[in-house]
């Protein structure tokens, strides 16, 4: 095939950004019998107070029942660990254990750890939490035990790591106390809120009021009160809106601090506590799924969440303020509902609204914090250092609790732990359960998650609809292990269903990654979770759309296999595909070369969206990688791209281009390397015509030398007509 004469028309172009994978394998690098196929083992440790809230130390394995998903289980270690007791021998380590439990190894009762966590508290409240855990650490040189000090606000700001420095604890506590919580006041905002809402209200009644016909002053009248009307359900919407929008803010603010000091935690052994000094946490529902990801990584980490309401004794109930607000909700939502009067806005947007209100009462999201990982909530009490008091005890004085669910599958279901003790008049706290999934890297798992972890245990695993998935290397200079991921599927697999309004439609699907090293050990994980939804009459349009799921994660030197799920949750398919990806081990400064990337398509970015390091950013496009697609001859060219990371103080370096056909050379041409860049990166974007191609599978690769030093880089072409 006379390729050569074509070969003149390969140029070097001013954009480029985007990358094509190794050729995709069918089947994963490592056999399906070296990873555990079940779950194996879970431990719960278990605090029992009598009713006048003492320990209670006299309990016996018989005493103890456990409960999986409803279904009695066995008990096969039990452990007594109470203050002042002899050390219990450490239980013997099962063959393997859960991944959604704590393991054996974590939980020696010599080491005591606890997180003090301020999240962000009016000054008052700030106080009161203050001096509670001034009391709590105490005035000695030496903690009682491990402590770390935590601010959540706009960010999450550790003051001190674990440490049993006293002085250093203190002085942590100082800076807590100094700092000012960012945004407004609270209680000041929800008042002028309220009181929109009810001259919106006013307004609207008096608009609804019948005039006198033919009577030009109370037409007039009328009028007005109809502009008054208007403007005043204006003012109380905007607020709505931004009150929404900022509760999100706070609800995700909290929420990631929580998970970042609960994966600290994780790292470290015995039982730990998390001690939470709020007002209360938001959970809207954009944030209920990653709060439930809380849970679940705190029970995964062995770690019980404390949660105190710092603003002590309330003066008034903030029951009583919710219900208020609903009783508001409600008759707004009859009053528009019947009459005709749509100046309140959609009843079932009122609802929402109530349902929210509800989830923001501190005996709510806090509660479910402590209830659910076997913590306790302390409020309505200003003397917090006694609620101090009772987690320290319940650190030291406890009962640790092991079996092996009868269920033995990762199905990816959250199962339900319920502990009882055969004797009356008792208090039993302990986890409530855990998401049955395999090896989750250590870190949180929430409900989308779990479900798309599930998926990697059936056998065989499914491959419900298209979709690809590839991993680009791009050894930047400050990342040599930089390992760009796409997932590339079409929206017409996915499911979209009419939502219960009638007039929009919803769909709910996600996209993980997972990279496992040669142990079988989860190193990285990426993913995202999708809700889509939009008018009916658009439904169509949607199923025609394209997804494309990109992340940038980082890993050291190795070869790793990589798993990528697409799970549809309405339909309950899923495709999930297997790849192999090496990450060369290169000296600092020497030559090194990006994947050699077959190039789909490109996007003009803004340039208040463009990012400098994005490996497939050139100038003001990004690149759209071909993962695999054939590329037809009618398209006329095949545009291809790499990066060259020249060495320093090396010769300028040389790249040729060759294409193999069958494992033969059919055409090769030298390529002129540009300058590098200020970041120290030359990229490469170059066209191949394919007018003489005949349909079939081709190599195409990038040879760089610079002095002594030689890389390279190939992709595999599929040419159709």
């Amino acid at each position: 095939m006379p390729l050569h004469r074509f070969w003149a028309a390969v140029v070097l172009i001013a954009a480029l950004a985007a990358s094509a994978p190794r050729a995709q394998q069918e089947m994963p690098r490592r056999a399906p019998g070296t990873v555990t196929e079940g779950v194996t083992a879970v431990l719960v440790d278990v605090v029992v107070r009598d009713r006048r809230g003492h320990p209670v130390r006299d309990l016996s394995e018989s005493d103890f029942e456990v409960f999986e998903n409803g279904a009695a289980q066995t008990i096969g270690s039990f452990t007594a660990i109470f203050d002042g007791a002899p050390p219990p021998a450490a239980p013997a380590p099962p063959a393997a254990r859960t991944p959604g439990a704590p393991s054996a190894a974590s939980t020696d009762p010599a080491v005591i750890v606890t997180a003090l966590v301020f999240d962000r508290l009016t000054p008052e409240a700030r106080r009161h939490a203050v001096q509670a855990a001034q009391g709590y650490v105490g005035t000695a040189e030496q903690t009682p035990h491990y402590v770390g000090v935590y601010g959540v606000d706009l960010a999450l700001t550790p003051y001190t790591t674990f440490t049993r420095n006293g002085p250093l604890v203190r002085t942590a506590l100082e800076t807590v106390a100094s700092r000012a919580s960012a945004g407004f006041n609270q209680t000041e905002y929800q008042e002028r809120r309220a009181d929109a809402e009810r001259r919106a209200d006013a307004a609207g009644d008096a608009a609804a009021t019948p005039v006198g016909a033919g009577d030009p002053a109370a037409g007039a009248a009328g009028a007005a009160a109809g502009v008054d009307a208007m403007l005043a359900q204006m003012e109380a919407r905007a607020l709505r809106e931004f009150d929404l929008m900022e509760r999100e803010q706070r609800g995700y603010s909290t929420t990631n601090g929580l998970l970042a000091v609960i994966s600290a935690l994780a790292q470290l052994p015995g039982r730990k506590s998390l001690v939470l000094f709020s007002e209360g946490v938001a959970v809207p529902p954009a944030v209920q799924r990653r709060f439930l990801g809380v849970i679940d990584a705190a029970n995964r980490a062995n770690v019980s969440i404390y949660t105190i309401d710092a603003a002590g004794l309330r003066a008034e109930s903030e029951q009583a303020k919710i219900r208020d607000q609903v009783n508001r909700t409600a008759s707004r939502g009859i009053n528009t509902a019947y009459t005709g009067n749509t100046t309140g806005g959609p009843l079932t947007r009122a609802l929402e609204g109530n349902e929210d209100a509800l989830r923001q009462a501190p005996e709510g999201a806090l509660a479910q914090l402590a209830q659910f990982t076997g913590g306790l909530l302390i409020n309505n009490t200003n003397n917090l250092r006694q609620g101090l008091t009772r987690i320290d005890d319940d650190l030291r004085n406890y009962y640790l609790l092991g079996y092996t669910p009868a269920d033995q599958q990762h199905d990816g279901r959250f199962r339900t732990i319920d502990v009882r003790v055969r004797r009356p008049g008792v208090i039993v706290a302990a986890r409530k359960g855990y998401f049955a999934v395999p090896d989750a890297g250590g870190r949180a798992v929430s409900a989308w998650e779990a479900s798309a972890l599930g998926v990697l245990a059936q056998k065989p695993v499914p491959n419900g609809f298209p979709i690809r998935a590839g991993a680009l290397l791009f050894p930047e200079r400050g990342r040599p292990g930089l390992t760009p991921v796409v997932v590339d599927f079409r929206t017409e697999s996915i499911t979209f269903e009419r939502a219960d309004d009638g007039t929009t439609y919803t769909s709910d699907f996600a996209v993980l990654v997972r990279f496992l090293d040669d142990r079988n050990q989860v190193v990285r994980r990426v993913g995202q979770h999708y809700e889509v939804n939009g008018p009916l009459v658009q439904v169509e349009d949607a199923k025609r759309g394209e997804v494309i799921f990109y992340r940038e994660p980082e890993l050291p030197p190795g070869t790793y296999t990589m798993e990528t799920v697409v799970h549809d949750a309405l339909s309950g398919r899923a495709s999930v595909r297997f790849s192999t990806v090496e990450i060369p081990r290169t000296a600092d400064g020497a030559l090194r070369l990006s994947s050699l990337v077959l190039v789909r398509g490109a996007e003009h970015v803004p340039e208040s969206e463009r990012r400098a390091d994005n490996p497939l950013l050139v100038n003001d496009v990004v690149l759209r990688p071909n993962l695999g697609e054939p590329v037809s001859k009618v398209s006329k060219e095949a545009l291809f791209y790499f990066t060259v990371y020249p060495a320093a103080g090396a010769p300028a370096p040389e790249a040729v281009i060759q294409v193999l056909h069958n494992g033969r050379s059919v055409a090769s041409v030298p390529m002129l390397v540009g300058e590098a860049d200020a970041s120290g990166r030359v990229q490469q974007l170059g066209r191949l015509p394919l007018a003489d191609f005949t349909p079939g599978t081709y190599e195409l690769q990038a040879t760089v030398r610079q002095g002594i030093e030689q890389v390279s880089a190939s992709t595999i072409l599929s040419v159709v007509e």
